[in-house]
């Protein structure tokens, strides 16, 4: 009979509405990070769609809207596991009940862990660069004409030569590529590498003898969860009896592109290193 009255008693309790509230923003935190994924890869009628809801001057969406939607969802997720603590001693104090509200938001909260536990893993204790060069001294530049910039979206800050200890501490393998290969042939290897890769060419200027000895490759390419623009500037010049491969790479938006530049270096070195062997 007492064992019964409690269960009543405890039944009648009402829920916490700071538990309910958690487990509300748990699930907004959710849809708001799915929203940001859809945003980010969003394509055609899709595209336009989102384009309309966020007023982009645009049929396509803001290429920064992703990344702005996914901090908004990191945001909501954080106040949710604070009120979901605050729920907890709301419980312990007045006896409400809600412990099935509270364990719903934090196990909706734990489907944020992998993607940063995945980056923690892959890239450690990344340095704050967004940009980054094989060359500080004399880095590639990017161009100026404005169709290339339109088709890029944006025109990346002069790089600050201040900064070369700094990449050099955190990517001491990020080095020019000097390749046994004609200036030519090493354009012609260089512009494949860059096509293989998936990146988006923007723009290339190929070496013309003693007149123009450098060639000039300008790639797009898009960070893969996000979809945040990265541009890269690739120097083709000749090297003694070699050809020397510079490149700089920039992530906009971001304060730092969690290692993702000198992953793209190390990528298109590693395909022009094999493109080198066979010949």
């Amino acid at each position: 009979m007492a064992g019964s009255a409690l269960r009543r008693l405890a039944s009648d309790q009402p829920v916490s509405r700071t538990a309910i509230l958690a487990k509300k923003l748990a699930l907004a935190s959710i849809g708001v990070a799915l929203l940001a994924l859809a945003a980010s890869h969003a394509r055609g009628p899709l595209a336009a769609f989102v384009a309309v809801l966020t007023f982009s001057p645009t049929r396509a969406p803001s290429p920064g809207l992703g990344l702005l939607l996914f901090l908004i969802a990191l945001v909501i997720a954080a106040g949710a596991l604070l009120t979901a603590f605050a729920a907890m001693g709301s419980i312990w104090v007045n006896g409400r009940r809600g412990a099935k509200q509270i364990i719903v938001a934090l196990l909706l909260l734990t489907l944020f862990i992998p993607y940063p536990a995945w980056l923690a893993y892959s890239t450690g204790s990344p340095a704050l660069l967004a940009d980054i060069s094989t060359d500080y001294v004399d880095p590639p530049a990017f161009s100026a004409d404005p169709a290339i910039e339109k088709a890029r979206g944006w025109a990346p800050k002069p790089l600050d030569p201040g900064r070369a200890q700094e990449q050099v501490a955190a990517y001491p393998d990020v080095k020019p590529v000097l390749l046994d290969l004609e200036t030519d042939e090493a354009f012609n290897a260089t512009r494949e590498a860059v096509t293989a890769l998936g990146w988006t060419v923007l723009d290339e200027v190929r070496p013309g003898g003693e007149a123009r000895p450098e060639g000039r490759l300008e790639a797009l390419t898009w960070s893969p969860a996000l979809h945040i623009p990265i541009a890269v500037s690739i120097r083709i010049k000749p090297a003694d009896e070699q050809t020397r491969v510079d490149m700089r790479v920039v992530m906009r938006y971001a304060p730092t592109d969690l290692g993702s530049g000198a992953t793209l270096i190390g990528k298109l070195t590693e395909a022009l290193e094999d493109k080198d062997s066979e010949d």
